[in-house]
């Protein structure tokens, strides 16, 4: 190339990196070697020939060292590779130097004086970290390949990894369990907000917030590298770190694995939950027989050299040899599986369907009185239901048709209960299957000596069937059936080498990431065959079976199907110029994000039944003055949904008519990094970033912009007595509004700085700063954009119900209004808008850390790693639960809330008085409350807006994360087949974010949900050293090797501390609640026998009255309990307590699994292994903030049922597999 053809390709180059002015840059894979080239007497030696040989194919790559000695070659495919120097009057210096992926390694090279045909092999040093301040992890292709891997998801191995809490199910680690596998918070990074690349290409998905998209089949994974500390300006878009996964390559050999994984209910232990079944008449002692359960994963592994045989005249000719030059890999693995998941289900028995509830007890055996809707009077209470004398029981000629034919959609029980009439269906096994298809092709290709490309091509797809409501094979079933999730994933690489010291890099890739649910069965059903009118069935955006739901019971049918689409397009270039002693690097990574929320919402009508319009006293008041003398808290047991429904009183039924919106995000981030190496023992790196990345674009502009506080809204001139009421919420791109929820924020700008020091031979140190802005997935709310229509179900307050099944919506369904309706958007309702001035938020990660090389290529790495997040989006993407955390904006003010307040003296009769409704029968009202009740309560009344209901402002910068931690690894290097890693970490995470009282302005301070303060773990590979070929029995017989040679042990440990426990939103906090005693509960209630309870928290609840004072509840009292742990606030009093305590903590986790294997070895390369791999050795039950009972007005709070709760892991499972490589 002439002087004159390189400047123009410089040229050409630049003007390239200026329009892809991109983000996120190449986030390179390969790895790179730098080093120094001494004499004897260790003086530089310039010009130096270094070349780098991958001996798989052939390839090389060289530089020539500068005038201080110094050289770097880039761009190198992870793998074993020999570095020689060459350099006329020295002898030919090699060594052989393993490069992982991402990895800057330094392999210094000392020449002896000689006749450069003589060569002099050297051996490498144990690897320590002396070029980069970056901190992370690689996991080798011999732990990908060898430790046990339930599912064999590669992301999983992750969670070794020293700072990084896994914070998704244990039961949902598979690679199709997208969402689940992306629960990750790394060093105080926000939750699921983490960046996964694919061959350095961008491999997330918008859809789930922020999931995982396609995941590679094992026996195609290479290695990756987990960075949770990257100093490098080429990563960004992350809050804690970033996964780089390196797929497989061919090379001159042909090489491949054929395997079959499989489990059957034989090799499994059993659930707790069947064990904990209690003896029935059909099984005297008790249990649950194990569930049925198989999985099969099974596939191929292929990769080589591309070649093409050539026909022609006389048959068979020379064709294409791709030796050197062209190679392939290819996949492909199916996994099927069936899990059970048993559910213990509540359905109407056969004396309910007819309407005789004669029998019909709570859990202590007290009758549950009904009463008649339509009965309720000035003094709140109702009549008792009877007919021709017989009490609780509902005539034949008052059954409600529609009830009737719905109720007939559900099973009889199956069991007798021990909870009243609750739990009364057993649904087992209820088996889900899973079938999941996974292909992965790629094609590597040198052009000359100065270009190399690749091309890789990914698909897979899950369908999985499942059933949650117990209903299999008629249209109300509520089911997965099916759930799709779909990738394509591609990716086109291109490395040239200008010059000696200038490499350009191109990438470009495209992903599309398909989740779909639906019920396939109840999809066209036609509501009127259930006796609705052909007006409701006809007008209903969506044809399916409605969803019904019922307190207490289980719901009917699923009432609708989502379908989301998420497409990715990035461009990536870089260069790298090697300048004397600066490897300069600078590019960027343009994306192109594309979202379609295909959600139908309850298009077909959703209706819901409870007990408020078959109770004694509608408004659940206790204090009720006509509540009769001695009959206790009759509110508590009185009424029943499926009652409700037979007298066709519903308490809410809704239609939902949504539009599906199409957002679009652009990223641009252009990067410079500057790894300048000062004198020998002393490396900076010296980084700049800037992120640019846009707020969501809706296609056709159907989105919100903020929430106008000041205007007039239109509704007033229709108010009676010249009332005047402002507010109202904004559309984009009218009166001056952008076309986006939000404004641009375009003050992005990164810093990076790190150094490491090599303090000897076996010590560095290293440290670095650097700022990183998240990458957000909130999307627009669309208010005006969809539309729900509300039935009018009932009149003063609930007094008496109005509903009519023959007509639901006399006067019609609404449709959307879009932008037309402006400010009376919404009117009598509550909503959230976004934060129109909503900003990135940023952490500044940092650490210190000293790394030291030990004996036997072992090292040990201690460091303190901290960071803080601010701007944190307010209320929090994760990880809250429970808890409206959002500002709200339409709250009375906090003087008023004070008068309603009994712990300052107030009283909530205040809030609750009844006064004159003005928008009582006001156009633009229709369908809430404000419409149909002739008074509100002065609570509403005293909104700053009240025509609204609640409105929450969301993706607010209030949040702020504080995260300290001192980190301690251990690696122990493969070395005669032997390989131990092990991690500790000591951290301490709190959070600001969410408003525990809107009013006030009082926000939350407390743990975060990921808080860990303790956690460990370990990973080894041992191949014993028996057999031919090793330490013992190096020469023995064929026979004697195949008995003793070839076994391998590999296993995995993992414990972290337990999450702090969600608080109810309606408690305070008192004291000691944390690991309650189990025999303080022993024999005080048998329904609270601790063989079939797990006790988390101390369950003594008060309850807070309206006058101040606080009494136990009766659970509490009978439980034996003296002073509460929690309180039940009042109404309207102030919450003081913050979502999570420190002390008060879910179980602890632990997972031990372990894997033994035996190779029949055939050859140098071809063998068979067999395996057994054991996931939860020790058959540990994991129990997770879902399991546990958190509602203290429940009798078992603060517990878990195991004779109806199912574990949130799986029991101990044996794995057998067979594997073929060659």
């Amino acid at each position: 190339m002439t002087l004159v053809s390189r400047a123009s390709m410089l040229l050409i180059v630049g003007c390239l990196l200026s329009v892809f002015s991109s983000t996120l840059s190449a986030q390179e894979f390969r790895a790179t070697v730098n080093g120094r080239v001494t004499d004897a007497s260790g003086a530089a030696v310039p010009g130096v020939t270094i070349t780098a040989l991958n001996p798989g194919t052939n390839e090389t790559a060289t530089a020539v060292t500068n005038d201080e000695g110094n050289y770097t070659i880039p761009f190198l495919q992870p793998g074993t590779y020999r570095i020689t120097a060459e350099q006329t009057g020295f002898k030919k210096t090699a060594l052989e130097q393993v490069l992982q992926v991402g990895q800057t390694a330094t392999a210094n090279l000392q020449l002896q004086v000689g006749d450069v045909a003589e060569v002099v092999t050297v051996t490498a040093d144990a690897g320590l970290d002396s070029a980069k301040a970056d901190r992370g992890q690689v996991i080798d292709n011999m732990r990908v390949s060898e430790l046990p891997l339930n599912a064999r998801n590669p992301f999983m191995l992750s969670t070794l990894t020293a700072g990084i809490t896994y914070n998704g199910p244990a039961i949902y680690q598979r690679p199709f369990d997208n969402g689940a596998i992306a629960d990750w918070s790394i060093n105080g990074g926000q939750n699921r907000n983490n960046e996964f690349l694919l061959d350095g290409a961008p491999n997330n998905s918008i859809q789930g917030g922020n999931n995982i998209a396609y995941v590679p089949p094992v026996d195609s994974v290479q290695e990756f590298k987990i960075v949770t500390n990257g100093y490098d300006a080429q990563y960004g878009r992350s809050a804690g770190g970033t996964v780089n996964v390196t797929t497989k390559s061919g090379g001159n050999e042909f090489h491949g694995t054929v395997y079959e994984f499989a489990r059957r209910k034989w090799l499994d232990a059993n659930y707790l939950q069947f064990n904990a079944q209690r003896p029935t008449p059909q099984r005297p002692e008790g249990g649950q027989d194990r569930p049925e359960h198989f999985l099969d994963q099974y596939g191929f592994f292929v990769s080589g050299p591309v070649m093409f045989p050539r026909f022609g005249v006389g048959g068979r000719q020379p064709g294409y040899d791709g030796r050197n030059r062209t190679f392939f890999s290819f996949n492909y693995e199916g996994y099927r599986e069936g899990t059970p998941n048993p559910a213990t289900l509540t359905y109407p028995d056969e004396a309910q369907r007819r309407g005789d509830f004669s029998n019909l007890r709570d859990a202590n055996g007290r009758l549950i009185l009904i009463y008649e809707p339509n009965s309720g009077t000035a003094g709140r209470v109702r009549t008792p239901i009877s007919c021709n004398g017989r009490i609780n029981v509902i005539c034949p000629e008052r059954v409600n048709p529609v009830a009737q034919g719905l109720l007939n959609y559900y099973p009889l029980p199956n069991r007798v209960s021990t909870n009243g009439f609750r739990d009364n269906y057993f649904f087992a096994p209820n088996v889900a299957r899973d079938d999941f298809k996974n292909y992965i092709f790629k094609i590597d290709q040198n052009i000359g000596s100065d270009n190399k490309v690749f091309f890789r091509y990914g698909y897979n797809k899950r369908v999985e069937s499942r059933v949650s409501n117990g209903i299999v094979g008629n249209a109300a079933e509520d089911s997965q059936g099916p759930l799709e999730r779909i990738n394509y994933t591609g990716v086109a690489d291109w490395v040239s080498t200008l010059s000696p010291t200038a490499i350009l890099n191109v990438r470009v890739s495209a992903n599309r990431y398909i989740e779909s649910a639906r019920t396939e069965i109840a999809l066209g059903f036609d509501p009127a065959t259930l006796g609705f009118p052909a007006s409701y069935a006809s007008n209903i955006p969506i044809k399916m079976f409605p969803r019904f739901n019922f307190a207490d019971y289980q719901n009917l049918g699923r009432g609708g199907f989502n379908r989301e689409p998420t497409n990715t397009y990035s461009v990536q270039p870089n260069m790298t110029l090697i300048l004397g002693n600066h490897t300069t690097r600078f590019g960027g990574d343009i994306r192109f994000t594309q979202y379609a929320q295909q959600f139908s919402g309850r298009g077909a009508g959703e209706f819901n039944f409870n007990r408020n319009l078959t109770r004694f006293n509608f408004d659940n008041d206790n204090s009720n003055p006509n509540v009769p003398s001695g009959v206790g808290p009759v509110a508590d047991i009185s009424g029943n949904s499926i009652a409700s429904l037979l007298l066709g009183a519903p308490n809410d039924v809704f239609v939902e008519n949504q539009l599906f919106p199409i957002y679009m995000w652009k990223y641009v981030a252009p990067w410079v990094q500057d790894d300048w190496k000062i004198t020998q023992n002393l490396t900076l790196n010296l980084g700049l970033r800037w992120d640019f990345n846009g707020p969501p674009k809706e296609r056709y502009n159907r989105a919100n912009f903020g929430f106008d506080t000041t205007s007039v809204n239109p509704v007033s001139s229709r108010l009676a007595g010249g009332t005047q009421v402002r507010g109202g919420i904004g559309f984009v791109d009218i009166n001056g509004n952008p076309e986006t929820p939000y404004r641009y924020d375009k003050n992005n700008l990164q810093p990076r700085f790190g150094a490491a020091y090599q303090v000897n031979e076996k010590t560095v140190v290293r440290g670095g700063f650097g700022q990183y802005f998240l990458n957000p997935t909130t999307v627009s709310e669309r208010l005006g954009f969809q539309s729900r229509s509300n039935a009018t179900v009932s009149q003063a307050g609930g007094q008496t119900s109005l509903f009519n099944f023959s007509n639901p919506f006399p006067t019609g369904l609404i449709a959307p209004s879009g932008s037309a309706g402006g400010l009376e958007t919404f009117l009598g309702q509550g909503f959230n808008y976004l934060n129109p001035d909503f900003k990135l938020p940023h952490v500044w990660q940092y650490s210190l850390s000293i790394q030291r090389q030990l004996p036997f290529g072992a090292n040990v790495e201690i460091s303190y790693v901290g960071s803080r997040t601010y701007n944190e989006q307010t209320p929090g993407p994760g990880g809250t639960q429970n808890q409206n955390n959002a500002l709200g904006i339409n709250e009375p003010s906090p003087e008023f809330l004070d008068r309603c307040d009994p712990t300052k003296g107030g009283n909530p009769d205040i809030c609750n008085q009844q006064i004159a409704n003005p928008f009582f029968q006001v156009r633009g009202f229709e369908g809430t409350n404000r419409f149909t009740n002739a008074t509100l309560s002065r609570f509403e009344l005293a909104r700053p807006f009240p025509q609204f209901g609640g409105i929450n402002e969301i993706a607010r910068n209030d949040g702020r994360i504080w995260y300290d931690s001192l980190q301690v690894t251990a690696n122990k290097r493969p070395t005669r087949g032997f390989s131990l890693y092990g991690t500790y970490t000591f951290s301490k995470m709190i959070e600001q974010n969410g408003y525990l009282d809107s009013a006030r302005r009082t926000m939350n301070k407390s743990p975060y949900f990921a808080d860990r303060p303790h956690r460990f773990t370990a990973s080894g590979v041992w191949e014993l050293p028996v057999g031919r070929g090793q330490y013992f029995l190096g020469n023995a017989p064929k026979v004697v090797d195949l008995l003793f040679g070839g076994i391998e042990f590999a296993g995995t440990y993992i414990f972290q501390s337990g999450q702090p426990w969600e608080l109810p939103g309606n408690v305070e906090y008192v004291k000691d609640a944390q690991n309650p005693d189990p025999e303080q509960f022993r024999g005080l209630n048998n329904r609270f026998d601790p063989s079939n309870f797990i006790l988390g928290a101390t369950p003594c609840v008060g309850r807070r009255q309206n006058n101040g004072t606080t009494i136990l509840t009766t659970d509490s009292v009978a439980l034996g309990c003296t002073e509460p742990n929690f309180i039940i606030r009042a109404p309207f009093e102030e919450r003081r307590t913050g979502y999570r305590v420190g002390q008060l903590r879910r179980q602890s986790y632990q997972q031990f699994d372990m894997n033994f294997a035996k190779s029949i070895r055939f050859g140098e390369v071809t063998r068979l292994q067999l395996r057994a791999e054991f996931f939860n050795v020790t058959n540990t039950p994991m129990y997770d903030e879902r399991q546990y009972n958190n509602d203290p007005t429940n009798a078992e709070f603060g517990r878990v049922n195991l004779t109806t709760v199912r574990q949130s892991n799986f029991p101990r499972q044996i794995q057998l597999a067979a594997k073929f490589i060659f």
